[in-house]
């Protein structure tokens, strides 16, 4: 990660694991000045919408439209608008309808795509001038290179999930949104700061 903020471009299938979204958005609050920005899209925001709707047929409307409402208050500069879709954007993905991902991506001037689907976006890796990451990959090396915002977010999950009744442990989440490499750095550092207290 270079000097500066860092913009990651969040493709819909983050947005739609809560785990993830949390994680990501949490980070962005906690990085402070030049620190983790998130980006998104219209495109990716109704496609969010959808599944969410489609998994969660009776919920409100403030519990899926307010949710999008209140992510884009908190991150007023996210959203990319004004891109257009080439025929090499959607040639250069597997699926055509991921095309608006890549040119959303491009246009923002994103340094990072973060997407579960990598498979599908795998053939854009040599054509694009972002780097493409799996979650758990993005999550590590920002683990990595920016750690004060990692612990900072991690304090603050550890408060939420210590106030959650469920059976599910916040190392266990991570694991079910699919990333486990970053749920066991996290797990090794929740056992260093219960022993020393420090963080």
């Amino acid at each position: 990660m270079q000097q500066g903020a860092t913009l990651v471009f969040l493709d819909a299938n983050i947005l739609v694991s809560r785990t993830l979204r949390d994680w990501f958005c949490i980070i962005s609050q906690e990085s402070g000045v030049d620190g983790i920005e998130p980006r998104w899209s219209e495109d990716v925001m109704t496609e969010y919408q959808y599944h969410v709707r489609k998994a969660n047929p009776g919920w409100s409307e403030q519990q899926i439209g307010g949710w999008r409402r209140r992510l884009c208050e908190a991150f007023p500069a996210a959203l990319i608008t004004g891109y257009e879709i080439s025929k090499a954007h959607l040639t250069t993905v597997r699926d055509p309808l991921d095309g608006h991902v890549i040119a959303a991506a491009e246009h923002g001037k994103v340094d990072y795509l973060v997407t579960a689907n990598y498979s599908d976006f795998e053939p854009a890796v040599e054509d694009v001038e972002f780097e493409i990451y799996r979650p758990d990959e993005m999550l590590c090396l920002i683990a990595q290179r920016r750690p004060e915002a990692i612990s900072k977010a991690a304090r603050r999950q550890i408060e939420y999930w210590a106030k959650k009744s469920s059976n599910k442990t916040l190392h266990q989440a991570l694991v079910d949104a699919g990333a486990p490499e970053f749920a066991q750095l996290i797990k090794q550092r929740m056992t260093y700061w219960a022993t020393t207290g420090k963080y």
